[in-house]
This record gives C-alpha cells, sequence and structure tokens, in this order.
C-alpha cells in the first residue's frame, strides 16, 4: 500500500525550464543549494531508515504530515522530516516525476569510487602506494585512510575489523575475504572492496588493482565471508 500522496510543490517555470522554488540561492555561489521537494504523507507509520536497504535499522517512524525529499539511491529516497533524516522505501512513496531528485550517494560507494581511480596500479607485495604498488590488504587499508577510517594492515586481521555480513546482504564499501591458498579451508589470504552488483576492487598479484565478479569460478570457490567496517549512521 503506498501512504504518499502527490503532492509536489515548490516548482515555477522559468521560460522552458522547470526550477525548484525550494532551491535556495546565494550571493556567492551561481549554483542553487537543493533543499528537497515538499509532500505529504496520508499515514505516519514509514519507517525511517539509517541505510538504503531494508536490512538496515530503523531510525524513527515518520511522526508529521510535511516532509521532504532530499535525494534517491536506487529504491530508496532520501528524506528529512523535522530533524530526523534518513531512508524511505520508494514502494511507500507516490512521486510523479523524479526530475529533480539527485542521486544521493552513500559513503561506501564514494569508497568505492576513490578506490577505482587506482585501477592499473600494479600489485606489489607489502606495497603501500596506491600510485606505485599495493598488495590486497594495502589497497584496502590506503583507500579507506582516504576517508580517515583506520583498518589493520593484513588481509586475516581486517576481517576483524568489522562485523561480519552475510554475502547475500554485501553492500558497496563492504571487504570481502577469500582463502586462496589452494583449497578453501576458510584461511583468509585475501581481500578486496565489494563495489556493489556483484563486482569487488582488489590487488590481483598478476593485473594489479582490477575489478573482479564475485561470480567468477575462482572467487565463488574461494569466497570466505564478508566484512562491514562502516557503520550506520
Amino acid at each position: 500500500m503506498k501512504y504518499i500522496k502527490k503532492m509536489l510543490v515548490g516548482l515555477i517555470l522559468v521560460g522552458t525550464l522547470v526550477t525548484p522554488l525550494c532551491a535556495a540561492t546565494h550571493t556567492e555561489s551561481i549554483f542553487p543549494s537543493y533543499t528537497g521537494l515538499k509532500t505529504t504523507i496520508e499515514n505516519p507509520s514509514i519507517n525511517i531508515r539509517s541505510y538504503p536497504s531494508e536490512y538496515s535499522h530503523i531510525k524513527t517512524k515518520l511522526n508529521q504530515s510535511d516532509f521532504y525529499i532530499l535525494g534517491m539511491n536506487h529504491n530508496w529516497y532520501r528524506v528529512k522530516a523535522g530533524d530526523q533524516e534518513g531512508w524511505v522505501s520508494k514502494e511507500d512513496v507516490t512521486l510523479s516525476d523524479e526530475l529533480f531528485v539527485p542521486y544521493s550517494k552513500v559513503l561506501g560507494e564514494e569508497i568505492v569510487e576513490y578506490g577505482k581511480l587506482f585501477i592499473g596500479t600494479p600489485y606489489v607485495w607489502g606495497g603501500n602506494d596506491l600510485k606505485t604498488g599495493v598488495d590486497c590488504s594495502g589497497l584496502t587499508k590506503k583507500v579507506f585512510e582516504g576517508f580517515d577510517i583506520n583498518i589493520s594492515r593484513l588481509s586475516y586481521t581486517q576481517v576483524n575489523d568489522g562485523k561480519v555480513v552475510d554475502k547475500s546482504e554485501l553492500r558497496p564499501g563492504d571487504l570481502v575475504f577469500f582463502d586462496t591458498n589452494g583449497i578453501n579451508t576458510g584461511h583468509i589470504s585475501h581481500v578486496g572492496i565489494y563495489a556493489g552488483d556483484g563486482l569487488f576492487l582488489h590487488a590481483d598479484c598478476t593485473k594489479g588493482v582490477t575489478l573482479s565478479s564475485l561470480s567468477n569460478a575462482y572467487y565463488q570457490r574461494n569466497y570466505v565471508t564478508g566484512s562491514r567496517i562502516l557503520s550506520e549512521n
């Protein structure tokens, strides 16, 4: 059941362009500051979650009639109601046009995008330089350091830096671990960063920093576990 009725306000026509009225401008910038599309709820029972996922914890329920849609991330809208901000499923919201709803990245996606900048960096055993050479755990440590997140240096200790997450619930920014010693006995010897869509970013000993698929037979066979470093806010 959809609880939201269409009620988009704050749009004006300027020539042939439609501009959000709620985009406040400032004298120091020629660019608008997006403050959201206002809509109204009919039933204050929609959960606001901490992350765009059905597995994330519920921060609160919408407790007022008006709220703003600030952005979207796949099947979720980022919303603000009073002083509360979080995510609601698109299934609970009726919105006639997403034209003015910007895509809202989560931290894990930003980490992955940063890591992708170093695709092609050569593999160097014990390497810690994202430009001249890294090994698998050197890559993960240095990429996370770019966001002031400190994790340990070795793959088999990095697995303890976060909380275990099921393979089916992996999010961009989660770490994925493998046993690449021949037979998968659960001994961790390789790590990468889950990039979404079944892909992960890692330092391959032959290709250097690259993207690979978790569905690849080799990585399917040698997959051990996933770990979530990023906490939900």
